[in-house]
């Protein structure tokens, strides 16, 4: 009973403690990420905010399907676009899809304070450049990331320019898919460019 008393006092106090005028906030200055109506928004103001996890599984489920969070899932986090701000990656074996499995890599950045998700999904099939060669159960591809010089950009890229970040798909039997973020987007509007040895 008494317990009961305690917690009503202190719901009724939390209550009149949000009302009072000591917590309302009377400046006029709006704090970044933040309208004037109190909804906070990506990229305000034009500036770039890191990809957060709530971001990137929103877009996980968008371009992956509803069932894409279910699965087990590898990610990596960092600044994959060069422009000094976090980026989220995620790969996981997609087996929705009723021609077969495949690898599905999703991309999310926010480069130029613009949010942009891109997903690929890799077959595998060992007769294909854009493919890993075996599906195992028990072992799936290995999500990694690989810094290059740029040297190595411009002779083996083309494009001194690109961001020197490899995105690798290692399933250790075939050459690993790499992908590589461009600014300037191909004809199909795509950032991520593939590339294998």
């Amino acid at each position: 009973m008494n317990k009961q008393k305690i917690l009503s006092g202190l719901s009724v106090a939390c209550l009149i403690g949000l009302a009072s005028p000591a917590f309302a906030d009377d400046s006029k200055t709006v704090m970044k990420g933040w309208d004037e109506n109190g909804v906070w928004e990506l990229n305000a103001n034009g500036e770039t905010d890191p990809v957060s996890s709530a971001q990137f599984y929103y877009e996980m489920r968008w371009q992956g399907g509803q069932y894409a969070r279910n699965y087990r899932h590898q990610m990596l986090t960092g600044d994959f676009t060069c422009d000094g701000v976090l980026d989220r990656i995620a790969g996981w074996v997609d087996l929705d899809n009723p021609d077969g499995p495949f690898f599905a890599l999703l991309f999310v950045t926010n480069h130029g304070a613009k949010d942009h998700s891109e997903i690929r999904y890799i077959p595998f099939k060992q007769s294909e450049q854009f493919a890993l060669c075996v599906f195992d159960e028990t072992a799936p591809p290995v999500l990694s990331w690989q810094e290059n010089s740029t040297e190595y950009m411009a002779e083996v890229m083309g494009d001194a320019d690109m961001c020197n970040f490899a995105i690798r798909v290692d399933d250790f039997m075939c050459d690993a898919p790499q992908f590589f973020y461009s600014e300037k987007p191909d004809e199909n509007g795509d950032h991520w460019m593939f590339f294998r040895n």
